[in-house]
C-alpha cells in the first residue's frame, strides 16, 4: 500500500509544473489563500528550490495544524 502511495506522489510531482519559492510567495493569496508570511513559515527549512502547488499546499496545511508551545 505504501508503495502505491509513493508511486502516485512521484507521478503527480513529475507531471505538475514546479515553481520557485519567490514566485509562489508573490501569488500566495491567490493560490493558497494565505499571506506570504504564512507561506514563508511553512516552507522554512524545505529542501530544494522548486516546488509544485500541491507540495506547498500540503506543507501549509501541516504548518497551520502544528501545535504551538
Amino acid at each position: 500500500m505504501a508503495v502505491k502511495k509513493t508511486l502516485k506522489t512521484e507521478a503527480r510531482s513529475i507531471s505538475a509544473p514546479r515553481y520557485a519559492l519567490d514566485e509562489l510567495e508573490t501569488h500566495a493569496k491567490e493560490l493558497f489563500e494565505v499571506r506570504a508570511e504564512v507561506l514563508a513559515g511553512a516552507m522554512y527549512g524545505a529542501d530544494g528550490e522548486l516546488f509544485t502547488v500541491t507540495e506547498v499546499k500540503e506543507r501549509i496545511q501541516q504548518f497551520m495544524k502544528a501545535k504551538v508551545d
